[in-house]
């Protein structure tokens, strides 16, 4: 999935509002960062494959590490220990680490429907989860955006309203926010691959895409 991966950190904001709102979506599609930047360094690959070119995310996937359950729990570590690194005064109480590790771990559950039978519970483990909803697009943008739309329902329901200054002053943010999602979820099932190199074009454009996805939804909150 793409977009309901951030759902997760509109989620979790209520059970974290100390922790910004960029840092939770950012847990949430960690597992996914995580694979972009291993890809870099040969640890894991993805190669487009002409045979899917109709589904979402038209790729055949070797990512042991940053799509196992294990992998995504170590994911939700690395963004708390990052986020910690990069504002060292910052109080990060036990719950927070929990919540952000939880945002981590969702990203099985929502790759378990999406995926063609490549997530897996440990890196090494021999069998594979995924039902492959990423073969129809359209059932998978309108799953995507029930549970993006959903996700965002519950922060903006549940959060406290001082975490939400952001789109609560300005009147016009949410929406362009919520569209520029969208815009990249109807992207994302149906635009073409732009060239057939995955390491250097294609991860970059998608690792761009999730850090600009958690900056955006940050401004949501301030």
């Amino acid at each position: 999935m793409w977009i309901a991966h951030y759902a997760s950190g509109l989620i979790a904001k209520p059970f974290a509002p100390g922790i910004p709102l960029s840092v939770l979506c950012l847990a949430g599609a960690a597992a996914d960062a995580l694979f972009f930047l291993l890809n870099f360094i040969g640890l894991e690959s993805f190669n487009f494959d002409a045979s899917i070119a109709g589904g979402c995310f038209p790729y055949t996937n070797d990512y042991p590490y940053s799509h196992s359950l294990v992998g995504m729990g170590v994911s939700g570590l690395l963004v708390a220990a990052a986020y910690k690194a990069a504002r060292p005064d910052a109080r990060v109480s036990s719950t927070d680490l929990l919540v952000i590790v939880a945002a981590g771990l969702s990203h099985f559950l929502l790759e378990w429907p999406s995926h063609r039978h490549d997530v897996k519970l440990t890196p090494h483990d021999a069998h594979a989860f995924g039902v492959g909803l990423f073969n129809y697009p359209t059932l998978n943008l309108l799953a995507e955006t029930a549970i993006f739309l959903a996700g965002l329902w519950v922060y903006a329901t549940f959060a406290p309203k001082v975490t939400k200054t952001g789109y609560l002053t300005h009147k016009n943010r949410l929406g362009m926010i919520v569209a520029f999602m969208l815009v990249q979820q109807a992207h994302f099932c149906y635009g073409a691959a732009p060239t057939a190199e995955t390491r250097w074009v294609h991860a970059p454009i998608f690792l761009g895409e999730i850090f600009g996805s958690c900056w955006v939804l940050g401004k949501l909150e301030g």
